[in-house]
This record gives structure tokens, sequence and C-alpha cells, in this order.
């Protein structure tokens, strides 16, 4: 049976038999139509690489095409990046908008972010406001740009857009493409060609019912002990991942029955298979009519469920059926409709249909039982007060910590005549708080013995389960108070509750973002220094750019997917794969014995300890990988690692699991054989005072962070000749070469790499993805046919390093000038299961007492590595710097506390009188007003109990040290002058290859139109470092300056006065001329430097949630001349919000029975989304020209310095929080933030009791 839809107007008529029933379709529009626009990293709907459009004809919408399932497509037409705009047929107005403004860095979210706007755009008839397009991209993920220059590109399309366009303005018609023709008849599509039933060789059947009757013809099919499931949006797979053993699938997509919407004076009916997005637009319409004002209140809950394109496609079916297949999950729409007494249509039968309550139809067991509709009653606003709440870690698309509903009805004297009081999020049996609700019947709400009796048996009643990764239950009580306390401020009348407690009503508004960024130009070096267009921008923005998982293969391509170890410390003895083997499509399954040569990935001639790629003995880390599975498809892959069994002998009776440097350090004395001094300082005792003004003492502590690149670990191998063709997303090419090569015995010059650029690096890609790499050149030498590799979401969290978790233990001697006379800090890095890759003796050592001024007599500085049973950690941006930087600015920040100072005016008093900074830091505090910010700050704290702000201030002195050698060759073409330019560094979003070809243009005085950087190979650029340390773009300019320069001199005897370029080159040519020349750069040929970096960060924190908005950011940052200054401030944003991710939200938890990494999924794992970062953003290049230590042409490096800025959010935090608990009463006590400090770390520190809520 076959199904016809179009992809960018190409018909595609495809046999579903000769497909798995639930494909989706990403893998349908990647792997068969062969368009690469479209990505995938999450596979579960959490990051939005995978968005593309869909279109019946009437509407357009977008859709997660990982989670659509491609049965579900018949008849639309799908629209994807490269068909929305490409090279041959003209650049979308999106696309051009997106890449002219700085908007792609590695670009592999660029794609996800177009679509999505173009979604958004078809939706509203071309006609958005800013406000709408900045609600709009909760689901997609930007790891590099920092979301600003994306939503200021994608913002300049709205109506009432104030964002200035450095192109021409474009017709707003000319952002819609008209909507394509169906195939089969000519015109728009009208479902007409609808299939009714289809089975597979393997049993499993498809349904296409189009009426109810034909939905329990299906289910009657559905035997006793088959697993069904009735297909909607297949959203709730982003959550719980859908069952291999489904045998029937019913699509209810086509009934129109469960599509109809009605509504009358009392009740408002919604078919249960209406889209989320559907019903937001029903409900704010509907909204207006007497009754139904409350549904404001609900389309706004609903905004924060999921992101734009799960809601197109999810349904309220899907998310209440998920709910009661799974009574844990915190549905907001369940919360929701259970707080307004929504009823449900259900339905046993064609005939039997009944109206239930919802808590009725949880209960019933009925599995086959239909959902037809929601009732939702009429409340008319003079006798009813609804609200509803959602707590999350961040702005968008994450589940609820705690969700609530509360409705009131109350009687014509004001008083409740019932109630109805619910919670998400507590534990799976409690909804209700029935207590509460009888408590409040026949009192005013706001009565203030009321309130005081609601809050004291609250806190008794609502008492959370404790289940990992889940927040704290203490949080969660406590937080569930707070909503309902929340709840009774904002409804109060004025009279009834005091001015300074009245803002604790409201969450946190957050306006519309902006940004500001000052820089200096220098038209003399031009086209270096100057603003230009990023080199791959355009194509990054049509999806036209290749990277490793784009490269296409022949039909005879195998797919690969690791087998974990689950039991840590235990010996491997026995794998049996031998059902594994027989799943369909397997190919093979391989080991540590099957390797020829050498079984690490890690090459120890480079200084590495050896890593196995296969675990071969004992078992160093939950899911270590102790094989790979080769399949025909990926998905064949995945699932055939789960039916591999492991034997293990038991480990040894002294071993204890510790998967976390917390694990360690858990005990008064911890496990002293863990810990490794790596840095002993040479003064044995720091010579501290005898008498102290002021003795600290302290303990800081941060955790891992996980990259999160978007571009997948991936690796494509293809043999050749005697040889293979490695395309492979890695950092360092010359490492995973050698690697390659030790593992299957083979030489170097038989192994080749070729990456044109990455989706992302962040360190996670120096020797990480090397793993991948020799498991899949494995495959491909036993299998002699080409492999893919592209590890898994959950796979690479729970097999890749992360950055060091580090623990700082601290003492000083102060005087009361602020002045520290005596430091000592000992420091303790997580290695994870061995010491590779340690940040320790370097840039955690370098950076340690940043820019403040000390001596050998008075600073004692040790440093160790921990040993964890977790992988072994890695290098992740700003690697050991992030961590040295912020142990000695919260040092600071502490010692201020204690003697009761200004902690700029400590950090001046302990900055050399000499130094740069101590001129910069005073200028800087002034121009930012520092001083009368924070009287406005405390101004705006003394007058509100449950809304704090702060001001934290960080300062940075971050040395950039030359290492290493970046071979380079520049190849001139005769025919038309056009340069070409190859090197050995990484492009990965950093900019290199623009600056690259900005310098090559200078050096060679020509147009940068004429200049071309193509792919990083090991035959051009063998031998290199990595990239990475902030030196790479330097490092790869400066060798194709000298190269160029080489060239210039050659072409010096034919060049003629008023010559063209063109004719220069020809004439060269004539004589035979070399226009190819090579040259490196190497350790030595720059000097090294220190970048300084200074960052202001104004918070306002919600006492009653511990949610945040960072108000405004202001950062300084010396980049000398810089290369490329668009490029230069990307970084710097990025570099800032990655941080701020790592000190907020991005919160790493291993479970401490098996070892295993319950965060390994965007469902728990929250990176800063688009409504995160800061509100005001202002970054500004110090324009320093030539200073005599910077390096090539004076610039300096932005990628990673900034990173090490971002904990002045923490400082900021640090105040706020300590004026909450000045209100609650409690004693002056510095408090141990960290990374990440989260909303639960904040309401738990805030230092309130529920006893304090009260309303005057």
């Amino acid at each position: 049976m076959s199904t016809t839809f179009t992809i960018n107007g190409q018909p595609y008529t495809v046999n579903l038999t000769d497909l798995p029933p639930d494909i989706t379709l990403n893998t349908f529009i990647r792997e068969h139509a062969q368009l690469t626009a479209t990505k995938f990293m999450c596979l579960e709907g959490g990051c939005g690489a995978c968005v593309c459009a869909v279109s019946d004809g009437k509407i357009t919408w977008t859709v997660n095409s990982c989670l659509k399932l491609l049965n579900t497509c018949a008849q639309l037409e799908i629209i994807t990046c490269e068909g929305l705009g490409n090279q041959l047929t003209g650049y979308h107005p999106i696309q051009k908008r997106l890449a002219k403004m700085n908007g792609t860095q590695c670009g592999f979210c660029s794609p996800g972010f177009v679509m999505n706007m173009y979604g958004l755009m078809e939706q509203h008839g071309g006609r958005v406001t800013m406000e709408e397009v900045e609600n709009s991209f909760g689901g997609n993920i930007c790891r590099c740009t920092g979301y600003r220059p994306i939503l200021d590109a994608m913002k300049s399309f709205a109506v009432d857009s104030t964002i200035d366009v450095c192109e021409e303005s474009v017709d707003i018609e000319d952002l819609s493409m008209k909507a394509r023709n169906c195939p089969r008849s000519g015109n728009a599509c009208k479902g007409a060609c609808r299939q009714s039933k289809l089975i597979y060789e393997d049993g499993s059947q498809w349904y296409w019912p189009s009426s109810l009757s034909e939905i329990f013809e299906a289910l009657e099919n559905v035997g006793d002990s088959e697993e069904f499931m009735l297909v909607g949006g297949n959203t709730a797979h982003g959550v719980y991942r859908r069952s291999p053993d489904i045998k029937h699938f019913i699509d209810v997509n086509g009934v129109e029955d469960l599509h109809q919407y009605s509504s009358d004076k009392e009740k408002l009916t919604l078919g249960a298979s209406l889209s989320l997005t559907e019903t937001m637009e029903i409900i704010r319409s509907t909204s207006k009519q007497s009754g139904f004002e409350y549904l404001e209140v609900l389309w706004h809950h609903i905004d924060l469920v999921a992101n734009v394109p799960v809601r197109n496609s999810g349904t309220l079916a899907g998310n209440i059926c998920t709910k009661k297949e799974h009574p844990e999950f915190p549905s907001d729409i369940f919360i929701s409709f259970e707080a307004l007494d929504v009823k449900v249509v259900a339905m046993k039968g064609v005939d039997d249909e009944k109206e239930m309550t919802l808590e009725e139809f949880l209960g019933d067991t009925d599995r086959k039982m239909l959902l037809k509709a929601f009732i939702l009653p009429s409340y008319p606003k003079d006798m009813y007060i609804y609200d509803s709440f959602k707590i999350m870690p961040r702005a968008q698309n994450a589940h609820a910590y705690v969700n609530a509903g509360f409705l009131l009805e109350l009687d014509g004297n004001s008083k409740v005549k019932s109630a109805r009081i619910c919670f998400g999020g507590i534990r799976p049996d409690f909804i209700h708080v029935t207590d509460i609700e009888q408590l409040m019947v026949g009192h005013s709400p706001y009565e203030s013995n009321l309130v005081e009796q609601t809050f004291s048996k609250l806190e008794g009643l609502v008492k959370p389960d404790e289940v990992l990764p889940d927040a704290s239950p203490a949080y969660r009580s406590k937080l569930a108070c707070g909503l309902l306390y929340k709840f009774l401020l904002k409804h109060a009348p004025d009279a009834e509750v005091s001015g300074k407690f009245k803002s604790g009503g409201e969450l946190l508004q957050r306006p519309l973002s902006s940004g500001l960024q000052l820089f200096q130009t220098n038209k003399q070096t031009y086209p270096v220094t100057q603003v230009v267009q990023k080199l791959e921008g355009m194509i990054q923005c049509s999806g036209e750019a290749t990277y490793m998982n784009d490269v296409l293969t022949t039909s005879n391509s195998v797919y690969c997917a690791f087998v974990g170890a689950t039991k840590v410390g235990a010996t491997i003895d026995q794998i049996d794969a031998s059902e594994a083997l027989q799943h369909p499509g397997v190919v093979a399954f391989y080991t540590a014995k099957d390797i020829p040569g050498t079984n690490t990935f890690c090459e120890p001639s480079f200084g590495y300890e050896a890593e196995e790629i296969f675990c071969s003995g004992t078992v160093r880390h939950s899911e270590q990988p102790v094989g790979v599975i080769v399949a025909l498809t990926a998905d064949q892959a995945q699932r055939a690692t789960k039916l591999v069994k492991i034997s293990y002998s038991s480990p040894s009776s002294d071993f204890k699991l510790m998967p976390s440097l917390k694990d360690v350090f858990s005990s008064a004395t911890p496990d002293t054989s863990r810990i490794i001094p790596l840095v002993i300082s040479k003064l044995k005792e720091v010579k501290f005072s005898d008498k102290p003004d002021l003795e600290v003492r302290g303990i800081f502590e941060m955790g891992l962070q996980y990259h999160f690149t978007m571009e997948p670990q991936t690796t494509i191998i293809i043999p050749f000749e005697d040889g293979l063709k490695v395309f492979s997303a890695t950092q360092w090419i010359d490492q995973t070469q050698s690697v390659i090569a030790h593992t299957l015995q083979m030489k170097a010059k038989d192994v080749q790499l070729e990456v044109r650029r990455l989706g992302g690096g962040y360190g996670c890609k120096i020797s990480r993805g090397n793993q991948v790499a020799c498991a899949a050149a494995l495959a491909a030498h036993k299998l002699n046919r080409p492999v893919r590799f592209v590890q898994s979401l959950e796979s690479m969290m729970d097999c890749n390093g992360k950055r060091w978790a580090c623990r700082s233990e601290y003492q000083c001697h102060v005087k009361t000038s602020g002045r520290i006379v005596g430091l000592s800090n000992d420091f303790y890095e997580d290695a994870g299961w061995n010491t590779n890759e340690s940040p320790v003796q370097g840039h955690s050592t370098f950076t340690a007492a940043n820019c403040y001024e000390f001596t050998d007599s008075n600073f004692k500085l040790s440093g160790h590595a921990v040993l964890t049973d977790a992988p072994s950690s890695t290098w992740c941006r700003a690697p050991g710097s992030v961590e040295g930087i912020a142990m000695m600015e919260n040092i600071i920040e502490h010692v201020a506390f204690e003697i009761q100072k200004d902690p700029a005016e400590v950090r001046l008093a302990n900055i050399s009188k000499k130094s740069k900074m101590a001129t910069v830091l005073p200028e800087f505090l002034k121009t930012r007003e520092y001083y009368s910010r924070k009287k406005e700050i405390e101004k705006f704290n003394a007058n509100n109990r449950w809304k704090k702000r702060g001001l934290g201030l960080s300062l940075m002195n971050f040395p950039v040290i030359y290492i290493g050698q970046f071979p380079a060759t520049v190849t001139i073409y005769h025919v038309d002058g056009t340069v070409v330019v190859t090197h050995g560094g990484i492009e990965m979003g950093q900019g290199m290859n623009t600056k690259i070809a900005q310098v090559a243009a200078y050096t060679l005085g020509i147009d940068l139109s004429y200049v071309k950087v193509e792919s990083s190979t090991t035959i051009n650029g063998a031998n290199s470092m990595v990239t990475g340390y902030a030196i790479g773009s330097e490092s790869v300019c400066y060798a194709v300056s000298k190269i160029c320069e080489t060239l210039n001199a050659r072409l010096k005897p034919v060049k003629r006065a008023k010559a063209t370029w063109v004719e220069t080159v020809e004439a060269a040519n004539a004589q035979l001329i070399n226009l190819i020349a090579s040259d490196h750069y190497k350790t030595g040929d720059m000097q090294n430097y220190h970048v300084l970096g200074l960052a202001l960060s104004e918070v306002e924190m919600d006492v009653l949630t511990g949610n945040i908005l960072i108000r405004r950011v202001d950062i300084l940052e010396d980049a000398g001349e810089s290369l490329s200054p668009w490029i230069d401030v990307g970084q710097v944003e990025g570099a800032f919000v990655m941080g701020l991710g790592y000190w907020l939200s991005e919160l790493l938890i291993y479970e401490g029975d098996n070892g295993r990494l319950l965060t390994n999924r965007t469902w728990n794992y929250k990176p800063l989304g688009a409504k995160d970062i800061p509100i005001d953003f202002r970054v500004e290049l110090v324009h320093n020209p030539r200073p005599s230590s910077s390096g090539f042409m004076g610039s300096k490096a932005t990628g990673e310095p900034p990173c090490c800025l971002a904990v002045s959010v923490i400082f900021a935090l640090q105040q706020a929080l300590q004026s909450a608990r000045q209100d609650a009463g409690l004693p002056r006590e510095w408090l141990r933030l960290g990374a990440p400090t989260t909303p639960e770390t904040l309401l738990l520190n805030a230092g309130h009791q529920v006893s304090e809520f009260k309303l005057k």
C-alpha cells in the first residue's frame, strides 16, 4: 500500500510496507529523500534542530519531524529549510535576515529557527508582534549565540518592530510561500486520498479510521495481550519512550468528530483530538464571552506547555491519556482541567458514551476507552476566581517542579461557597487538598484567621514523594504553599494586602529583550576589523551547509549504537549478543575481542592514559560501552542494544560507588585513595597574621556541565581502495587519525579525515568523539561497507565526560580595608574515572589568583584531581579558567560580605595599582552607574518582601597561551584569481573561516568575495594541534598571513602599475610562478597575552518560587583589535550565556545506587533558552589597537574568556537572598551558592517559613 505527499513541491509516492510502521518524518526526509537541511539531535522534540513545516492546503504549521510519524503525513505538503530558499532558487527573507544579522555561529540549529519563524509567519498571515516572536522559540536551543542576534533578526519582521535592519526592507508578502497543490487531484489537499488499513510483514497493523465507528472496529482487532497506540501527535514519545512492542497503530487524526468544538452560555466543548495550539486559539476567542473570561488564564498556562511545534501536534486527549498511563506525569492540562472541574466525554463503544470526571476517567481500567471531548463550564467572573501556576527550571519548554490550579466560588457576600485547590508535581495520588477546600467554605478567602489556619494546615498536608531527579520534597512542599499564597495576594482587594507584600502575588513579568553592542573598526585594515557577514552564514540559514551526518553514502550503509554496561565496579564475565543478532536488521556485534589493534580511543603518544573503546574488564562508569551493534537502520541498532545480555563478577568487597564529587566528600573523612595531588604549593603554610582583623573560611562548590552541542558525536566511515575515508566531528583531526589507525593496525596514510565544519564543539569533540570514530571504523573495516554512527543524546550524556566539577576549601586573613593578607585555597576537581585532560595543573592554577595581587609568601594553592565512578571528565569551554576565576571571585565576595564593604571596593583593595584593571574597573563602575543602581536596588528591596534584586560584579584576567602548530595552504587560481585556503584548524562556529578569509583578502589586497575556505583534512592539515584553548583562529590566521606574504613576494616581479588582481595572477601563471604556498604557525611565533574582562549582572528573584529574571548584564572585554567585530561580539554573548546556564540551570544528577546519570535528556537537563537570557544585554569590546602583548594583528581571543564572567549572576543572587533572609529575621550569614544555583537552591535559602504567609 502506498501513500503520497510532497516535499518542497516534489511528489513522493511511498510503499509504506517497505518502511517500519513507526518511521519518523525526519528519517524519511534525511535518509530517503536525502534532504539534509532538517537536522536532529535529541529525537524527543526538545532541541528544535528537526523543525520543518507542513501544510494541508489550508493552514501551515511547524512540527518536530523527529516525532511526527511518516504514516500521518498522507496528502500533506512538507516544507524543509532548503525548500524554503536556497542558492539555486534564491534565499527566503528569513534566511537572509538571520544571516545578515549575525544570527548563526555553528549553524546546526539555524534551519530549525528559520522554519519555526516561517511557521509563525504563516500561522499569523505574515503579521506578528515582537512579543509573539520572542515567545515562539522555546523549543529551539542554540548553544552558540546566546540567542540575542537570533531574536533581533526574527523580531525585525514584526509589525511593531523597533529593530534596526541592516538590509533593505522586505515586502511582507515575500515571507510566505504559496501552498503547494495536491499531486493526485491538482487541488489543495482535502484528505480525499486517505488509506484505511495496512498490515506489515511482521503482523503490525496501521489504521486510518475516518469515523468513531472505524476507531472501535480497529480496537476490536487488538488482542488482550497486544499493545496498541492511538496516534495523534506522538509527542508523548518526548517524555516516555514508545514501546517497541506496539502492534496496532490507530491514527485518529482524520476523525472529524474528535476535532469539533462548540460553545453556548453554559459550556465550551472541545474535541479530544484538538491540538494544544488549536485549543489555544479557541479558548482565546471564547474568553471574550461572558462567563468564559477565565479562559485567558488557561491560555497563558497552556502557552507554558512544551513548545510551539509540540503544541501544534500534541492533543488534549494525548496529554490526558499520558497522565492516565503514567500517574506521575506532571500534566499541566490535567491540573488546569481538574481545578476547573472539566468533564470528559468518554466512549467504550459507538453507542456507549458517557460523561465522566477526570478522576473517574483516570481510574477506569478499560484501556480501550476513547476520549471524545472535554466540557469546560462557564464561570461568571463576579462569582468565581480562577488562577493557575506553573513553576519550571527555566522560562519555557520544561515540565513543572510544581503546578497548581485554584478555583473559588463566592456567594453574594464574597465568602467561599466552594473551592478547588489542586496541585501537580507532589505525588501521583495527591491532587486536591480537600481539608483546605473545606476549611475555606463559609469564609472570605482573605480573612487573616483563615489565611493563618490555611497555611498552618497546608504545610502538613503537602508531602511530596522523593524521586530523583525531581526536586527535593522540601522545595516542592514550600513551593506549593507559596503558590496558594501567591494566589491570595494576587486576587485580594488592595485594601486587604500590605503594599510591601502585593508584588508577591505576580509571577515575574519579562519584558521584551534587547541588546547593545559597542565596538570600533579600523578602515585601514579592511576587510580585517570590518563588520562582515559570516562566510557560511547564508548556507547555514538555508540548511545547505554540510555537517558530518550530511555526508551521503551508498545504499549499503549500516548504522551503529553502543551497548552499555550497567554494574559499575564489577568485572565483565560474558557478553551474550545472540538475541540481539536475531533482531531484524542487525548485521553484527563487535566487542574488544574484535579489535585488531589497540583498544583505546585516547592516544598515549599524545600524553593520554589509555581509555578503552570497549570495556574488557572492570566497568568504570554506568553505560560504559562494551560493544557496538551494527544494523541496517539506526532504530534497529538502538533497539537491539537492549537485547544484549552481560554477566558480571561482583565488585570487590571494599568498593564503594561514588559517581560524583559530592559523594566523595559526603563523609567527614573522604577516601584519600581517590584524591590525587596534582598542584602542590611550594609554600607549606601561609604566614597568617596572629591577630588578623578578620578570618574568613568557606567552601565553594561547582558542578559538572554537559557541553550540549547541537550536533551529536558523529562519524561516517567509507572504505576506499586500501584505506578509509573518515568524516568525523572532531576538533583534533590529528589525534582522531592516529587512534583509528592504531585501533585497526593501519598506517596513518590509509586513514584520511575530512571535516567541513562542526555543529558546536566546546571541548567535547577533542577526544570524546574518538570513541564513536573508532567503533565506526572497526565496523567499516570488518564489514567493508560504509558505516554511519550518530551517537544518541542519552548515550552521549552517559558516556562523554563533562566540565570538571570543583570544590574549593579556602581560608584567608583580611584587613578591615578589605586587603587579603594571607590566602590558602585547596581545590579538588572531579576527574571521572581517570585524570586525562586535567585542567588542574593548567588554567585552574593559572587563573586562581585572577587579577589580584598576591605574593609567594601569602598565597598557598593546592590542586587535586578526584577519581569518581563516572566518565572521564574533559575539556569544556574555558576549562579550568571558569573554576579558577570563580573560586577567586567567590573569595572576594565572601570577604566583602564579612567585613561589610562593597565588593567593588574590596576588589580594588586587592588589585595592584600598576594593573590595567585598577584603571578600567572604576571607569566601568562609573559608566554602568553601579552605585546609583545599587541604591535603587536597596530601595526596591526595602519596599518588596517577596521580590528581591541584586547587582553582581565579576572580573577576569584570562591568560592565553600559544602552543602547538597549525599548517595552512593558500591556492590562487589563474582562471579568475579566486583563492582557496585550507588549514588544520576546525571551524565549529567560532568564525575561524571568516577571519581567515578576511586576513587572506587583506594581505593579498583583494576583495573578500575572492576567498573561499575549504574543508580541513589530514592531508593539507596534517599534524595539526587541537582547535581549542581560544587560540585556533589567531594561529591559523597567522599562518595564512605568512603564506599570503610569500605569494605576494612571488607576484611582485610581475605586478604592474594599475594592473588588476586577475591580470597580475594571469601574468604570474604565464611565467609558471607557483601560485600555491604552504606554511604553518608554531609555538613561539606569537606572544602569550592576557584578556581582561568585567561583567555586571542585575537580577530579580521571586522569593516565593525561586525563579529569577536577569534584568540587565553589562560586559566589557578587552578584545584588542577585533579581526571581525560581529563574530567576536557573538562569541562574547554566546560564551556568557553558556556560563549562565552552568551557574543557574544545568543540573546533572547521578543515582547513588548504580551510578546511572538520571538527567541525560532534554526532558530533564536544561540549558538556558531564548527567554532566560538577559533582558537588557550590553556588550562592549574595548578598542585597544595593537597592544604589544596581544595576538595576531593586535587581536585577542573571545570564544572562551567571557564564560568566566557569568559567575557575576551568583553574586547578584547572594545579595537578593540576603535581603530576603533579613526580612525573614534570620541572622546575617554567608550562603554557599555554587553551580548550579537553581530555583530550588534559591527558595530553600530564602529563609522564610510558611507561617509568614500573611496578607498584612
